[in-house]
């Protein structure tokens, strides 16, 4: 009896001592690193870093639960997560060059070029026969646009570890990048040989092949690589091509493929792609069922949330989708895409510092996103920052050589600085590789014409309209370069047999009245801005234009009468009463014209020129400056891209003391509108506000050359005065 409870007591105190190894923070490290490396296998990276945290939360100084958190948070595109735990691992073990060489790689994604040179001159004098040290230099001298170099430190890597697939493949993206195809291929034969049952290599080579035109051998290629993918990676493979096939113009084939995934794997995944896809193609009514079954199946996924934000955004429910966007990046702040279109949101209600650092937010995130880094271009653009375009544009390059926005953008902001050589090399190898799209011809007519060289302007914007006879765009270009190179009656006949085919488009009645306008026929110009305002009353730019053309004739009176008789026949004319409110601003009555405005917006409450006006009139009028925000910001989400209405929006900001929202709308209306007296006086003002009275000094100047009479010529000679 005695024994057994001796045993007894044994086996309680191995029990204890069990049970407290169990809890024990090793024990648990253990536990959760086993569970980590569970999900990594399984590619669940979001869950192996929930597992990997709890590791290094247990041992806090244990560097390879760190590491192990570190390169799950990579796979994850949780950056933050991974820059912090790769400086902690380095902290514990300095030694560590594998953690060394990715925050290297994130320094460099970041722009971080001093801490990124440091690490990898580090690691080559260290570790000579490591090729890491030479695959940063190589990043390294690709941003900084010396591509031979970069190819030359890759081709060192190479030699180091011949077989390291990646590597060949990145010397072959980069000779694409040179625009090099034979090189490129040669390199990606190379990584074939090493090894051709290797899925990202066939992946790559696909790539290639469809930017290349070969879109047989693409989709071969990619084929191929879906064959030799394990099931898990064969859903992303399969929407990967049905996104090239829609690159390609092949809705039908893209469409067919993802509801194939949809069907054969209940993929939901395919479901977000082909519901942005349709987003992006416009199709707003055929995305709304699918986000529908996405949020059917769980009404917290946050993907549906955000593709439930972008179809407000299509439909111009800017605070729906606002809400959407925010209820995402609250609950995932990492979630790049809808910081990303939350910026955009922002942005397009004239939140332009918002919606820049949200943005450039998205970027840090996820400095991959292709649609991020461009759009953070374009905004950079217009604002007058070429450089921070053309460090976005090759971002993307880097990553996609054959990315054809990008490509664009990097030329534009080539001609932003007037470096028309730089700019046309890229127009004309877009022409060379897409010799059937209009693209490149009507971009280099945009060059010549902004050279002041209408003639030969006038032969590009033809071959554009040749390869799309649609396209207004290139029509407007032909018909005013061939206009401004003396070739009028060539111009007109031209416009004519466009409006002839499509009579009803108001695009085109806008166009005659333009052409009539500078050709000097002012009674057949206000007949074609009148035509177009009865096609399209919600159209600005035709009211813009008459207010220009009576302003000039000085026909307030006749022009008053005219349309009161209109709204005596019909009171709901919403046109009559925007030209009326037009008119009666031109004479100076702008409570009247208020009246007429507040009119316009009870019966169209977006009207972008009514909105703008009483904005207008409210900042210069002394009214109230919050009620002008609320409808400057209603005409600046009806016409996001006109420049008058972008320079309101600024004004009101600077009146309101908000100078730093100002500049950058003022700014870029200022570079289109070069000979409106009130926009270059409306710069001055904010960049004497800002301290810049140099450059203040200059708009103010041209904007009292322009005309000494505007209406703010008396503030912007004491402001001249007070530079002094």
């Amino acid at each position: 009896m005695r024994r057994s409870r001796i045993l007894l007591a044994c086996w309680v105190v191995a029990a204890v001592f069990l049970a407290s190894c169990d809890r024990s923070p090793e024990a648990k490290m253990v536990k959760h690193v086993k569970r980590g490396d569970a999900y990594v296998k399984e590619e669940k990276f979001k869950e192996a870093v929930i597992e990997y945290r709890n590791a290094a939360k247990a041992v806090p100084k244990d560097p390879a639960a760190h590491w192990k958190l570190a390169k799950a948070s990579i796979e994850a595109k949780d950056i933050r997560t991974a820059f912090v735990e790769l400086q902690k691992t380095l902290e514990l073990d300095p030694n560590h060059h594998e953690a060394l060489g990715k925050l290297g790689e994130i320094y460099v994604m970041s722009g971080k070029k001093e801490e990124a040179t440091q690490i990898a001159d580090n690691l080559v004098k260290s570790r000579p026969n490591d090729p890491q040290g030479y695959i940063l230099q190589s990043a390294l001298a690709v941003r900084a646009g010396r591509v031979d170099e970069g190819i030359a430190k890759l081709k060192i890597a190479a030699g180091l570890d011949p077989k390291r697939i990646r590597t060949l493949l990145t010397i072959g993206n980069m000779y694409l990048l040179k625009k090099d195809r034979k090189g490129a291929q040669e390199w990606y034969d190379k990584a074939l040989a090493v090894d051709p049952n290797a899925v990202e290599v066939h992946m790559t080579r696909g790539n290639f092949f469809f930017a290349s035109g070969e879109r047989d051998e693409g989709e071969k290629e990619y084929r191929k690589a879906i064959e030799l993918s394990k099931e898990k990676e064969k859903e992303s493979l399969r929407i990967a091509l049905a996104e090239h096939y829609m690159q390609q113009g092949r809705m039908g084939d893209s469409e067919k493929e993802l509801n194939a995934i949809i069907k054969e794997m209940n993929s939901q995944k395919a479901r977000k792609v082909l519901a942005e896809i349709k987003l992006e193609t416009g199709n707003v009514a055929d995305a709304k069922p699918i986000v529908d079954t996405i949020l059917k199946e769980n009404d917290k996924d946050l993907d549906g949330k955000y593709l439930k934000g972008r179809i407000a955004l299509a439909e111009k429910r800017m605070d729906d989708a606002k809400a959407l966007f925010g209820e995402v990046v609250k609950q995932d702040a990492g979630m790049a895409r809808a910081r990303l279109y939350n910026g955009l949101t922002e942005f397009q209600q004239g939140h332009v510092e918002v919606g820049r650092k949200e943005i450039e937010e998205a970027v840090k995130l996820d400095p991959g996103n292709a649609r991020a880094q461009l759009l953070l271009g374009e905004v950079s653009l217009r604002s007058g920052a070429p450089a921070a375009a053309e460090k976005a544009a090759l971002e993307v390059l880097r990553r996609n050589p054959s990315n054809a926005p990008a490509a664009i953008l990097l030329a534009d902001s080539f001609l932003a600085r007037k470096e028309w050589k730089k700019g046309e090399q890229i127009y004309q190898a877009m022409i060379k590789q897409l010799p059937k799209s209009p693209l490149g011809y009507l971009k280099m007519g945009v060059s010549r014409k902004l050279q002041g060289k209408p003639k030969e302007a006038a032969d590009f914007f033809a071959q554009a309209v040749e390869k799309n006879p649609k396209d207004l765009t290139a029509i407007n270009g032909y018909i005013f370069a061939l206009a401004a190179a003396k070739e009028t009656a060539k111009a007109k006949k031209v416009l004519d047999e466009n409006v002839a085919q499509e009579p009803k488009n108001p695009l085109l009645w806008d166009m005659v009245g333009r052409f009539q306008l500078s050709s000097g026929n002012p009674a057949e110009a206000e007949a074609a801005f009148l035509k177009c305002i009865e096609l399209a009353p919600e159209f600005t730019a035709p009211y813009y234009q008459l207010g220009v053309l009576y302003a000039a004739q000085k026909k307030f009176p006749e022009a008053a009468k005219r349309l009161e008789k209109v709204i005596e026949k019909n009171d709901k004319n919403v046109g009559a009463h925007a030209l009326l409110g037009m008119v009666l601003n031109s004479q100076g009555k702008l409570e009247e014209a208020n009246k007429e405005y507040r009119k316009v917006l009870a019966l169209s409450p977006k009207h972008p020129l009514a909105a703008n006006n009483l904005a207008a009139n409210l900042a210069d009028g002394g009214g109230n400056l919050d009620e002008a925000l609320k409808f400057a910001q209603i005409a600046r989400e009806a016409a996001p891209e006109d420049p008058s209405v972008a320079d309101t929006l600024g004004w009101v900001y600077f009146r309101k003391g908000l100078v730093e929202s100002a500049h950058p709308l003022i700014a870029d209306t200022a570079g289109k509108m070069k000979n409106n007296a009130s926009i270059r006086y409306h710069l001055g003002m904010v960049l004497a506000k800002m301290g810049r009275g140099k450059e203040a000094a200059v708009e103010l100047k041209a904007a009292l050359s322009l005309d000494p009479k505007f209406p703010g010529a008396d503030e912007a000679k004491k402001t001249l005065e007070s530079l002094k």
